[in-house]
């Protein structure tokens, strides 16, 4: 059974407002239904949240068509090598092959799995839910230190690649390389 209690009362006495709000099993709970442009956004945010999702369990592993663009055109590959396969082995149910892909791959599909649900949620209940990890992700520095770890394993990867000698062949074999070195 749900625990519903009233928290608070915000509003503008003069302007005439009033917004209550609820807690729900100790989540915070606006009564003020979302605007017809906020749901859309949530729509659009959803579809995001769930093309990789999606992506996973009906992509089969190895397809040619999911080859890194900036891997190709530049020789250098981007930060996210590897997650797309990493997410289609999570959808196979490969969790040791998805770290193997990418280090953060199950992090971020539980992410977007995470997203998805409390999107769908809000517009279910057609209002905003604030939970924890929200105002912790708004955070800057949150959000620096998320970005930080990302770039850091990327370049200790690209560090491999360097130390392989695959990445100064991959440079010269691409069309940049070949403009570039010619």
């Amino acid at each position: 059974m749900q625990n519903l209690r009233f928290l608070e009362e915000i509003g503008d006495p003069i302007g005439g407002f009033c917004v209550h709000v609820l807690m729900v099993n100790d989540r915070r709970i606006s009564s003020m239904p979302l605007s017809q442009q906020a749901r859309m956004k949530r729509y659009f945010y959803c579809a995001i949240a769930l093309t990789p999702i999606i992506g996973s369990f009906t992509l089969q592993p190895g397809i040619s068509f999911l080859s890194c663009p900036l891997k190709y055109w530049v020789g250098i590959p981007c930060p996210a090598w590897g997650l797309t396969r990493g997410f289609i082995a999570i959808g196979h149910g490969h969790f040791n092959q998805a770290t193997a892909y990418h280090l953060f791959s199950p992090v971020l599909f539980i992410a977007f799995l995470i997203a998805t649900i409390h999107l769908l949620l809000e517009l279910i209940l057609n209002q905003p839910v604030q939970m924890f990890y929200v105002k912790l992700l708004a955070q800057s520095k949150i959000q620096v230190f998320l970005l930080l770890m990302l770039l850091g394993y990327h370049g200790s990867r690209v560090y491999e690649l360097v130390t392989l000698g695959t990445l100064q062949s991959d440079i010269l074999a691409s069309p940049f390389g070949q403009t570039l070195f010619r």
